[in-house]
């Protein structure tokens, strides 16, 4: 059962992830025709900051509320889940305020100093209020996600991302004849209505199930001199409830989680943080000028990444997921599905990544005028799109140790890959030949580094060997035939109707189609595996008949 509810709720996170992406590419299409290259730029040099912000701001708290609250729910404590929630609001509400109002008043600082251009200062403070929102939307998200329950979180980022994509094209719109820097403005206001929807979501989502009878209010309510024990629950100490004693005693359990967790989460911002310094800095080194530094770094961040990212939605709700359920698991000293859960987690994550990195690099011209996008964004997307593949197994190797307890390891392992980047991009992105995709490659650099070190350390502490077969030889031999076919149904429907964009979507679909029946032909997806999700059972049946699966 904890297998397919971790299954379950991946799958409707990834299906929020899916809808999120859509409505993203919708944004990152309209944004850059409506503003610009310039205006891009501006836009993406606000987002590392206030990235870095609200990461510091939620210090970890959303991983440590969810594997909290699948201990207690493990050990059948409901009331214990409730007091975590309570006391993680308090906390994410206090660092909520206190970040915010620092990442306006620095703004300006900022801009004119690391940013290297002053407009960029606008656009800092008008996304600032969003830090305060989405910290207290995170202790939620990780409450219910503790609960292995991701249908509110799932629908919350929806909601989030439905407002906040409608509003940054509209507001940029109205804000343009003042200015591509109020435009930026306005399209970062984007993410303050988002984080407000999404906090409206979620706490209603709460209130309606606290007062729904027989459900959270009528079993979880904590009530003076009440002794009854609920359903489930097991009245003998066990020695991870110390923590339960007084809400002190829990502030530091859950911090005790978090602070390396937070350190983790950081190194990205930091690492998108130093990249604004950086990159602009060995650009001009390299001989750009300045406005042609701002429209290759908004190519680079506001349109290639976007799309390196865009393929790891399954991986990172598996990645999500795992925590919980991996943690329910050791609550319960099952090791022998810990190791297996492992290993099926990284199995898919190179199954989701490696194709996914090589179709960005195949099609990576393609893609970018099919986004109408310039065509140029394809130099840096090449070099960056294998960073897919190390960013999936960064993913959820870094959930997997997150769900065992050792949530410093991630943290180690991310910090030695930002020092690659910053190696690599230094490096490069000084050298003409290489420019912007020097930076490019140092990301790369930076999630390979991070990526390999935690599956080494994983093999080493559940004691698995990885499947090489199934997990590496026959995806890269399905992979070989995808790109073969996709490439040719991609020139011939160009040859036959002269549009980019249907020959884009037809190589899509021939892609998936070639790449799915490969592995099910040379059984690395089999009957156990569609059986986890829902109707799988008859999904199997039916190509058993078609003899498309092995038996």
């Amino acid at each position: 059962m904890t297998k397919k509810s971790m299954i379950k709720g991946a799958a409707l996170l990834a299906g929020a992830s899916l809808i999120n992406r859509f409505l993203g590419a919708a944004s990152r299409i309209a944004l850059p025709t409506l503003i610009g290259d310039t205006g891009v730029g501006l836009y993406q040099m606000a987002y590392p900051v206030y990235g870095m912000f609200l990461v510091i701001s939620t210090a970890g708290i959303p991983v440590a509320v969810s594997k909290l609250v699948a201990e207690q729910m493990a050990y059948g404590n409901r009331q214990g889940a409730v007091k975590i929630l309570q006391v993680a609001t308090a906390i994410l509400v206090l660092t909520g305020t206190l970040f915010s109002l620092s990442l306006a008043l620095g703004a300006k600082p900022i801009a004119t100093y690391v940013a290297r251009d002053s407009r960029a200062a606008l656009a800092i403070i008008a996304v600032s209020p969003a830090v305060f929102l989405l910290s207290v939307c995170s202790a939620f998200r990780g409450f219910f996600q503790g609960l292995q329950n991701m249908g509110p979180s799932a629908l919350s980022q929806v909601v989030e991302q439905i407002i906040r994509v409608t509003s940054m094209i509209g507001l940029a719109w109205l804000f343009l004849p003042r200015g591509v820097e109020y435009a930026a403005a306005g399209a970062n206001l984007g993410a303050v209505l988002g984080g407000a929807a999404s906090l409206v979501v979620l706490i209603f989502t709460y209130i309606r199930r606290e007062h729904e009878p027989g459900s959270w209010k009528a079993v979880w309510s904590i009530r003076s001199g009440d002794k009854t024990i609920p359903t489930g629950a097991d009245s003998r100490s066990h020695p991870k409830d110390d923590y339960m004693a007084s809400r002190s005693a829990l502030v530091r359990r859950i911090f005790e989680l978090s602070f390396p967790v937070v350190l983790a989460a950081a190194i990205m911002p930091i690492m998108q943080f130093l990249d604004i310094g950086i990159v602009p800095l060995r650009l001009s080194h390299a001989g750009f000028a300045a406005d042609e530094i701002t429209r290759l770094y908004g190519r680079l961040t506001g349109m290639a990444q976007p799309l390196m990212y865009f393929p790891t939605l399954v991986t990172a709700a598996v990645a999500t997921s795992s925590v919980p359920a991996i943690s329910e698991v050791l609550a319960k000293g099952d090791r022998a599905t810990l190791s297996t859960r492992a290993q099926e987690s990284i199995r898919l994550g190179f199954l989701f990544g490696f194709p996914a990195a090589v179709g960005l690099f195949i099609f990576a011209e393609e893609f970018s005028v099919m986004l109408r996008w310039p065509a140029e964004v394809a130099v840096p997307l090449r070099p960056l799109a294998f960073g897919t593949v190390f960013l999936a197994i960064q993913q959820i190797s870094s959930g997997i140790l997150q769900g065992l307890g050792a949530v410093g390891v991630p943290v180690r392992n991310l910090a030695k890959g930002a020092l690659a980047k910053l190696v690599v991009s230094f490096a490069l992105t000084g050298i003409p030949a290489f420019g912007i995709q020097g930076a490019a490659l140092g990301t790369v650099a930076a999630f390979a580094v991070a990526g390999l070190m935690n599956v080494a350390t994983l093999t080493k502490m559940l004691g698995f060997t990885l499947d090489v077969s199934n997990t590496v030889l026959k995806p890269v031999f399905a992979v070989f035939l995808m790109v073969v076919l996709s490439k040719v149904a991609y020139s011939q429907v160009y040859m036959a109707t002269g549009s980019n964009t249907v020959g884009c979507f037809v190589g899509i679909a021939v892609a998936v189609v070639v790449y799915g029946i490969t592995l099910l032909l040379t059984g690395v997806i089999g009957r156990h595996e569609l059986e986890i999700f829902p109707g799988g059972s008859k999904v199997a049946g039916l190509l058993e008949r078609l003899k498309l699966l092995r038996r």
